[in-house]
């Protein structure tokens, strides 16, 4: 169980704790407040006190914990230890203990995030990934290692240090990025390998160099150091575009999965109808039951096949939906009055197939079978260079037409957003028995 903290008495705690520490130190002469700089103090004091807050929510937010005493015990003797080696003045010592104080505020932070936001708890998901746990643990030894080696051997930017520098970066893009330190360790090793041979290659070259005491030729010397570190911001750079190339195909998976789908959907009432009717007319022995067959077939190839591309030639698209209100006035006979005008400017303008045939299908469907006469579809088509405009115009039983439109308008909105986004224009409009549908098209060459 967590402690659950009432709102903002964290803050409360946070800003007393620091005053009395500002106090008490201020007291001892550990620290030196100037009263002239008023607006810099102010700053210091909320600082400070954002810092402490967040450290109280962060403890008592596991106060329930088992290792709750041990966390208090560490922040403790961290911060005791922290004003014991100032005031003696031994530096190490309190750079350790420095290190080690914010070291528990990021794992009481991380600890509070994966409660919070993943709804698990850090050490029982850390002790599940012992491997990981081996890799951090050397991790900190290496960076200690960083930190006293310069003091150990007596002199600045040794071999030693640069070694464990290599060795710290190596093993933090192990951790931090593995996948991607998995598929590039050649590359990565190689440049370190690299610059390390460089830097004893200038060392050999330079024995002085580490025991000269100009400070220019120190820092011309340095110079050649500090190109251990300039691979760390490409890398980083790096990572981050494969993760966003990751994504972006991540996300076009998605997209192709969505559309593949939302054609899969394509309404099979006009199929059912066109079968009932060839059934009926196959009895008479009718003399348009052969044409009618070729045409159902025509359409069902075009959808099956076509109906998979990504872009199809307008007159395909055309074709296909001349076959359609053909088969709907052989179906309907004299009972429905088509109109199909077309001004096109160029045939082969591609565009994405089975769009248009949805406005066919709902203009029959909640139009034209809910009337038993008068009905009217009035389609009209114009094509320019760039753009293409679509509109169907039909009436409708306003009693009968109490259904709901169904997917097919729902999953034509969808992959319209997905392939076209702001190159599209819909426009839908109901009058009392007659339904338009205006769909614009631009940017298409």
């Amino acid at each position: 169980m967590f402690y659950k903290l009432k709102k903002y008495d964290f803050l409360v705690y946070g800003f007393a704790l620091t005053y009395i520490l500002k106090v008490y130190l201020q007291k001892i002469g550990l620290i030196l407040i100037d009263k002239d700089e008023q607006l810099f103090n102010i700053a210091g004091f909320v600082f400070w006190g954002f810092v402490f807050s967040v450290l109280i929510y962060f403890v008592l937010y596991h106060k329930a914990e088992t290792y709750f005493r041990y966390v208090l015990l560490g922040l403790a003797v961290t911060i005791g230890g922290t004003v014991l080696s100032v005031y003696f003045k031994m530096e190490r010592a309190s750079f350790f203990f420095i290190v080690l104080f914010w070291g528990l505020i990021f794992f009481l932070g991380v600890s509070w995030y994966m409660h919070r936001f993943k709804k698990k708890k850090l050490i029982p998901t850390l002790l599940k990934k012992k491997e990981l746990l081996v890799k951090i643990g050397f991790l900190l030894l290496v960076f200690i290692g960083i930190l006293m080696s310069e003091g150990l051997i007596g002199i600045p930017d040794n071999p030693l240090t640069f070694s464990l520098l290599i060795i710290f970066c190596i093993l933090a893009f192990n951790i931090l990025a593995p996948k991607f330190f998995n598929r590039y360790k050649f590359f990565i090793l190689g440049i370190y390998g690299g610059l390390f041979l460089l830097y004893f290659y200038s060392l050999s070259n330079n024995e002085s160099a580490l025991l000269v005491t100009n400070e220019k030729e120190r820092q011309e010397f340095l110079n050649i150091a500090m190109l251990f570190l300039l691979p760390v911001p490409f890398f980083i750079l790096f990572w981050v575009y494969e993760q966003w190339k990751w994504f972006r195909n991540i996300k076009a998976e998605k997209t192709k999965a969505e559309l593949a789908l939302l054609k899969s959907q394509v309404n099979p009432h006009f199929f059912f109808n066109t079968l009932n009717n060839l059934y009926g007319l196959a009895k008479k022995k009718a003399d348009e039951t052969p044409d009618i067959i070729l045409k159902l077939s025509e359409i069902m190839r075009y959808v099956i096949y076509k109906g998979q591309e990504q872009e199809v030639r307008l007159e395909e698209e055309l074709n296909y939906l001349e076959n359609y209100l053909e088969l709907q006035q052989i179906r309907h006979h004299e009972k429905v009055e088509i109109v199909f005008d077309k001004k096109i400017a160029d045939k082969e303008l591609k565009i994405a197939p089975l769009l248009l045939i949805v406005f066919l299908e709902n203009a029959f469907k909640h139009g034209v079978d809910s009337l038993i006469k008068g009905a009217y579809v009035h389609v009209k088509l114009e094509v320019s260079e760039d753009e293409l405009l679509f509109e169907v115009d039909n009436n409708f039983d306003p009693e009968a037409n109490s259904k709901p439109a169904g997917i097919g308008l729902e999953n034509l909105q969808k992959r319209l957003e997905i392939i076209y986004e702001d190159r599209h224009q819909l426009e839908l409009k109901k009058e009392d028995n007659s339904f338009k549908a205006r769909l614009t098209l631009l940017n298409l060459s």
